[in-house]
């Protein structure tokens, strides 16, 4: 597999350049068209950007992974249509180094506030995870990985909210796979570490990870 050079982003008039961990394999394997999100904690489904054969773009997708390694934290906004409360997130994932760990397929989740166009405060998680997360270069490219709410507090239509996703093993580097297009609004990151603060904006136009959110 390829760890392709970081690549460089100047977002919109901003004085500063930011730089973003990405992997990618080979054309042959990882593009997933048999593993679905499992199902739904919720009846509503308050965002998504699965689409196309297979739901997502499995071959590449931006790191999420431990201090051994970028330290890459990775947050996708949304916001909903209408109030709901939060149920849980779907997110494409694969395991790219495991580094020996026993809870190597597993991450931490939140969902958090806005904060000027970044995450803000913590709202609920780290979420329940429901399923592992399967490695990256498995043909599959990794698979989608359920995490539940756990105070589920209520989403407001109109208001903007982002998913969070950390690696706090320092060995483990996970993916967080592309979404097949979904180029239309920007997400954030940090390499740092920090679920709080940090963050630096990718404007729209950039590829985004691929999630879903769900409510009630």
């Amino acid at each position: 597999m390829l760890r392709l050079p970081k690549f460089l982003y100047v977002v919109a008039l901003f004085a500063f350049t930011a730089s973003m961990a990405i992997a990618q394999t080979g054309p042959a394997k990882g593009y997933n068209k048999n593993n679905i999100k499992p199902p739904s904690h919720g009846s509503v489904t308050v965002f998504t950007n699965f689409t196309g054969a297979g739901g997502w773009n499995g071959t590449t997708g931006y790191f999420v992974d431990g201090a051994d390694f970028f330290d890459q934290v990775l947050a996708g906004g949304f916001t909903p249509s209408s109030t709901v409360t939060f149920a849980d997130a779907g997110l494409a994932m694969g395991i790219y180094v495991d580094g020996g760990s026993a809870l190597n397929g597993t991450a931490r989740v939140y969902l958090e506030s806005d904060a000027g166009g970044v995450p803000g405060t913590i709202l609920d998680g780290p979420l329940t995870q429901q399923n592992g997360i399967l490695t990256f270069d498995n043909g599959l490219g990794g698979n989608v990985v359920q995490f539940n709410c756990v105070t589920c507090p209520t989403l407001t239509a109109g208001t903007p909210y982002w998913i969070v996703a950390a690696q706090f093993r320092q060995a483990v580097e996970d993916t967080w796979d592309f979404s097949n297009g979904d180029t239309t609004s920007g997400f954030a990151f940090n390499q740092s570490g920090a679920i709080l603060g940090g963050w630096l904006s990718v404007a729209a136009g950039y590829q985004r990870m691929a999630w879903q959110v769900d409510g009630n």
